[in-house]
């Protein structure tokens, strides 16, 4: 079921358009169909495809809506809106699409405004959607919701992981050897929002615990924590001198 909703009110007044896409033809890019392709196909993790549409040109749709009729059944006063999808348990999920062919495949009148995706995926979630809902009249239908939403919107609120963080890890870096430091992995492509760095205060430990083994114990702390993947869905990796482990 579709519904449409104030161009000026979702969000909360956030903005979809950008100018950077002054130029742009609509033309979806092949890289991101193949995307998601893959996620559907169960190829590639939604989180994983939901960090790389964060910077990639999606499209929602926006349609006229009718507010009043003239006395000959004419259209007297109408407002633009964008449109969202409603599904059986009341949640709704806002439409994205990749380029002006998926949109015109699902409504040939909607006008195309371009956005990021994580500009998109800030406006469903400010505006109480659950969901992106890309191409949803194909090539292929992709449903972006629960923590890859979260991830795709990109909103990371280091401060809070770094102390969440802290405290887990405290039970290994107490005693001083070693020291996490806690960076923000955006910039760097590492497949990860958030690195924790542990680096040893000096050669050797006293128990001989190596470093690697201190990185696989702070995996694991941090895996255990819900509480710090709710705020970090991207997910957090975890590096030493000698090497890394992943804690999601």
């Amino acid at each position: 079921m579709a519904g449409a909703h104030g161009a000026d009110s979702l969000g909360r007044g956030r903005s979809l358009a950008e100018p950077a896409f002054a130029a742009d033809t609509g033309t979806a890019d092949p890289h991101v169909r193949l995307l998601i392709t893959s996620v559907a196909a169960g190829e590639t993790p939604a989180l994983a495809a939901a960090r790389d549409l964060r910077d990639v040109r999606l499209l929602t749709a926006v349609v006229a809506v009718l507010d009043a009729m003239d006395e000959a059944g004419g259209d007297k006063d109408s407002h633009m809106a964008v449109v969202s999808m409603v599904n059986e348990r009341g949640e709704r999920g806002l439409l994205g699409f990749t380029g002006v062919d998926s949109l015109a495949a699902w409504d040939p009148q909607a006008r195309p405004v371009p956005a990021l995706g994580r500009d998109v995926a800030r406006a469903a979630i400010d505006d109480g959607a659950t969901a992106i809902v890309i191409d949803v009249s194909g090539p292929q239908r992709l449903v972006i919701d629960g923590p890859a939403l979260t991830a795709l919107a990109d909103n990371l609120d280091l401060p809070a992981v770094q102390a969440l963080l802290g405290v887990a890890l405290a039970p290994l870096t107490s005693d001083g050897w070693a020291v996490a430091n806690t960076v923000d992995a955006r910039p760097l492509d590492a497949g990860v929002d958030v690195i924790v760095q542990l680096v040893a205060t000096t050669d050797s430990h006293p128990d001989g615990r190596l470093l690697t083994d201190v990185a696989q114990q702070a995996a694991g702390l941090i895996s255990a924590r819900p509480d710090i993947h709710r705020l970090a869905p991207g997910g957090i990796g975890v590096t030493s001198d000698s090497g890394a482990d992943s804690a999601g």
